[in-house]
């Protein structure tokens, strides 16, 4: 058997060494021998050459262990790793230092830093945690300070410490020898709090129930310390050092956590001894997976235990696997402006995917645009494995070269076709609409679920790219409300050619900005999900107010703007975003889906409905007793759009009563407590059944192509103690006949 073992070397930082442990894995494969991963931590990828080996000896191995859940399996299994050959199990240090966990909890501030490239630390950093630590250490009554070095040379840990504790006044600084691991786990174990840059420091803490300060300033640290918080709570607290506010929430941070730390050390150890159980559980696959190799490899077949194949085909290369395009596909790609279909996930991943993107990426808005289906891969851990999977990235490369920027993507989810809403896209090339210069886009498409001809799956016309097809004036609003009325001029179409890309779950094509394609209604009674990925390069300058992220080699140009690739699900931190209060001005970003962009009217704030055909927005969760809920329209087109309208909160419709005060139009509604209380963890008002009309159906003069229902001022949810006798009289008289709109509501849409 041939084993690698405890690292989170699989990364750029460190992909020579991650390449000389692939190579002595695949020498093994190639021998017959079973291959292993133990107590490896993944990051995502973008090293052309490191990426090409992953690929090429990933899927031969017998059995992967994660040592965190948050990003290493979505990692391992983008790179081919069998599911049934997958383990999320914890670190292999923890059982040695939970073995050695002292009785008492010690007394002692330990302190660790990294001073590396690859942990982005520098002097500044330094300077910035040294007026932090000094803070803290003031208020706490200067306690002794014990450093706990992990790296005693290349990086040198010591004298990282060294240099941070100089100049810090009343410290008194004691540096222990250290000479085996074990050396290091017993002087952390000695402290009462960790703060630490490395994250072998942390494991050592938390595993013997020291509360850690985990300093986190790259994003190889970020998904480390990340996944120790997520094992072992809030006890592990993350302090970002790029922050211009980094040493006032260290002071704090030290002494939140040194108050803490004797509640917090007896959670600690039960996560660590259930975090040890987990380990063993995982080296007992190994001890049966070795128990089963054969005493010939090279001449046995394989041989299955509990789902695990002991030895890798050997009749295959691994660095022959298709990962890149070939000198046909890539003459397709010119002439013909598409390739594919290809795979990149199978049918089973994409099961996995299409439950995270249905339960915890649609029902989420996202900070970066209103449209809830757009750019996501910002905010969702899920979204970015599909869009930066290795099988679609490296055939991209072929194509565009080393350096490729994800400036977009777009979830497809299209329902099943009503008469109203036949959900159909036009014929269109995607330049249209797109903010960039160039333009210069290469796109893939992806079925999350299965796209047939019944459900409506992509059509295009081979060659079509040649040429720029002129945009049509209109289109019809029954399509598509998202199409933004932009589409191809149906005389330069010929349909006789069209192709129809028929896809299994995890199988995409490539395609460029100018390709015509469009899409049928869905006929069937499922929705068809799918994933847009947009690529570009350093030379194009993207102008959407969203953010890139590096996809692959580094950006030269300096032209656009990045963020890095997102850890978890947005619904991981949906509730503790909503701002504070239960009257919402439209002055900040909306908590809620289905707006269109806010708008800006004098002093005021307002956003129309319909950007879906449901709109709905979160509140925290309100005081006991009833509550009154106003919302004050300030611009509409039709008054079926207030008529017609539907109203529910916590899914509980309710009755709602108008009054016209000016120029504004005030909806209110009683919320009983009991319904307010149907949800523990939020308030949700939803809007919906107002008929969406777009201003030029209205007037043909406009070029407002947006399906609109209501411009809104305000909702508030208010005590009933303050204005409910009015709304109970209201509901007693009989109904006052409907407020005509002013005509400023008109004048202003339609010019």
């Amino acid at each position: 058997m041939v084993m690698a073992t405890g690292g989170g070397y699989f990364s750029d930082d460190f992909s020579g060494q991650s390449e000389v442990i692939l190579q002595t894995l695949e020498a093994g494969i190639r021998l017959g021998k079973p291959a292993v991963i133990l107590s490896c931590g993944f990051e995502p990828v973008s090293v052309r050459s490191l990426s090409q080996k992953m690929l090429g000896v990933f899927p031969l191995l017998s059995l992967v262990v994660c040592r965190e859940s948050q990003q290493s399996p979505m990692v391992a299994r983008s790179f081919g790793v069998p599911e049934q050959r997958l383990v999320v199990a914890a670190d292999e240090a923890i059982e040695l230092a939970f073995d050695l966990r002292p009785t008492v909890l010690g007394e002692r501030l330990g302190i660790n830093v990294r001073q590396a490239d690859y942990a982005g630390v520098d002097a500044n950093t330094l300077s910035r945690l040294r007026e932090g630590l000094g803070s803290a250490i003031s208020r706490l009554g200067a306690p002794l300070v014990a450093g706990v070095p992990i790296s005693l040379a290349g990086p040198s840990d010591p004298d990282a410490i060294a240099s941070l504790l100089h100049g810090i006044p009343g410290i008194s600084y004691t540096s222990y020898p250290v000479a085996t691991p074990q050396d290091v786990v017993q002087q952390i174990g000695a402290c009462r709090v960790v703060i630490t840059g490395s994250y072998h420091a942390a494991v050592f803490a938390l595993s013997q129930g020291v509360s850690v300060i985990a300093l986190v300033a790259s994003p190889h640290y970020r998904s480390k310390m990340q996944g120790l918080q997520a094992q072992f709570g809030p006890a592990c607290h993350i302090v970002f050092l790029d922050r211009e506010e980094t040493a006032t929430h260290l002071a704090t941070a030290i002494q939140d956590a040194w108050q803490a730390a004797g509640t917090e050390r007896q959670r600690l150890l039960q996560v660590a001894r259930q975090q040890v159980s987990v380990g063993r559980a995982a080296y007992e696959r190994l001890a049966a997976l070795v128990a089963d190799v054969p005493a010939n490899p090279r001449n046995s077949a394989t041989s299955e235990l509990t789902g695990i194949s002991t030895q890798a085909p050997m009749n295959k290369d691994t660095s022959e696997l298709p990962v890149c395009l070939s000198p046909e596909e890539i003459e397709q790609f010119r002439t013909q402006g598409y390739a594919g279909p290809f795979t990149a996930f199978s049918p089973h991943e994409m099961e996995k995917f299409r439950t995270t993107v249905c339960e915890r990426v649609l029902p989420t808005p996202t900070p970066y645009c209103p449209f809830g289906l757009r750019v996501r891969h910002l905010d969702s851990q899920a979204v970015h494995a599909m869009c930066s999977a290795p099988a679609i990235v490296e055939r991209m490369a072929s194509l565009y070269g080393p350096d490729l920027v994800l400036w977009n993507s777009n979830l497809f989810n299209k329902p099943p076709a009503r008469p109203e809403q036949q959900e159909e896209y036009p014929w269109h090339q995607d330049h249209y609409n797109w903010n960039m210069e160039p333009i210069l886009n290469i796109s893939a498409w992806l079925a999350i679920t299965p796209a047939t001809l019944e459900n409506g799956c992509v059509e295009i016309i081979p060659g079509s790219h040649r040429q720029i097809i002129p945009p049509a004036i209109d289109t019809d609003p029954a399509k598509s409300l998202r199409f933004g009325g932009i589409a191809s001029d149906p005389a330069y179409v010929n349909e006789t050619r069209k192709v129809s890309m028929v896809l299994e779950p995890g199988q995409f094509f490539l395609f460029n900005e100018r390709l015509l394609h469009h899409s049928n209604p869905n006929r069937t009674t499922e929705h068809r999900l799918g994933l847009a990925v947009r690529v570009t390069v350093p030379i194009a300058k993207v102008s959407e107010p969203f953010p890139c992220v590096m996809l692959r080699g580094e950006d030269r140009m300096g032209f656009n703007r990045y963020i890095e690739a997102p850890l978890d699900e947005p619904d991981s931190h949906w509730l503790a975003s909503l701002p504070p209060g239960h009257d919402y001005l439209f002055d900040r970003p909306i908590p809620g889906r289905g707006w269109h962009v806010r708008e800006t009217e004098g002093p005021h704030h307002f956003a129309w409905t319909g950007l879906e055909p449901e709109t709905w927005i979160d509140f925290r969760p309100v005081g006991v007793g009833d509550h009154l809920l106003r919302m004050e329209v300030v611009h509409l087109l039709t008054m079926a759009a207030v008529s017609e309208l539907q109203m529910q909160v916590n899914g509980q419709a309710i009755a709602v009563h108008q009054e016209q005060v000016g120029d504004t139009l005030v909806l209110d509604a009683r919320v009983p407590d009991a319904v307010l209380r149907s949800r523990a963890d939020r308030v949700r008002v939803v809007l919906k059944g107002s008929p969406l009309v777009r201003p030029c159906d209205l007037n043909p003069e406009s070029t407002d192509k947006r399906s609109l229902g209501l411009g809104i001022r305000r909702i508030a949810l208010l005590p009933m103690d303050a204005s409910g006798t009015e709304v109970e009289a209201e509901a007693t008289n009989a109904k006052a006949p409907a407020p005509q709109p002013p005509t400023a509501w008109y004048r202003r849409l339609l010019g």
